[in-house]
């Protein structure tokens, strides 16, 4: 984050112990990120999602130790995030609020096959709630075989939604005929789900999206590290929202 708090690289394996990372890209002198309380969080490779603090530093050894053992030391798949002024806690919760101040607002495709298995004699179902708009529904060729064909393709006078909540896919049972077991793929746009993993996916546009978190992050270590000008800018940046818009083919879930 543009925040000038984000030392990052990959760890070695030259002396790295559970309690040790090897870290060659850092170069500072002995015992400076554990003296200015530097957070270290793994965001790729062994250990992912693990944050520890910073106990020592030998820079002649590259050796980074933190507070607590890993239940395996860090090796060379594993990427190194070094954070001083905000904790990694705070930026996920930053990047988050972020998210939801735009729920609704910037429509991003989204694609589900796992919302909807047909059941016999039934012809309603609940939509995934992250779905604002539904553009196309596709019947699985063959049960449990995992593929849908354009020839499956349910005609769109055949469905319809049914806005209450949870929204539901009606479909027309004189039209229709159910194959218990078989999926529904369902294709539309929606809006970007908060983030909780590093493998997660964000849609949004990057650089508006860094910019908006900066102005969620805490107030008070924006002004007690001389972050007010960068906050200032952010906001500024921030203002002008991408927009997007739905389908002009797709049925609206959502009023």
């Amino acid at each position: 984050m543009a925040v000038g708090d984000n030392i990052f690289g990959q760890c070695g394996v030259t002396g790295a112990t559970t309690t040790k990372i090897y870290a060659p890209f850092l170069w500072q002198p002995n015992d400076y990120y554990n003296d200015n309380y530097y957070e270290v969080y793994v965001y790729a490779g062994t250990n992912i999602g693990v944050t520890k603090r910073v106990a020592d530093w030998v820079l002649a050894d590259y050796l980074l130790t933190v507070h607590s053992a890993y239940s395996a030391a860090c090796d060379a798949t594993s990427y190194i995030e070094l954070h001083r002024i905000f904790t990694t806690d705070e930026l996920n919760k930053a990047i988050n609020l972020a998210i939801e101040s735009f729920a609704g607002s910037y429509l991003i495709d989204l694609k589900d096959e796992s919302t909807i298995t047909l059941a016999a004699n039934t012809y309603e179902y609940a939509l995934p709630l992250s779905m604002h708009y539904l553009t196309k529904v596709t019947t699985e060729h063959a049960a449990n075989g995992g593929i849908f064909y354009e020839c499956d393709e349910i005609d769109g006078r055949i469905w319809s939604i049914i806005k209450a909540y949870p929204p539901k896919l009606k479909l027309n049972q004189d039209y229709y005929s159910i194959t218990a077991g078989k999926v529904l793929r369902l294709e539309g746009q929606g809006a970007q789900s908060t983030v909780d993993d590093d493998t997660d996916i964000i849609h949004l546009p990057p650089d508006w999206l860094v910019q908006k978190a900066i102005t969620r992050l805490p107030q008070n270590k924006i002004q007690s590290n001389n972050l007010a000008d960068t906050y200032r800018n952010a906001l500024i940046l921030s203002e002008r929202e991408p927009t997007s818009y739905p389908n002009p083919k797709a049925k609206a879930i959502t009023e």
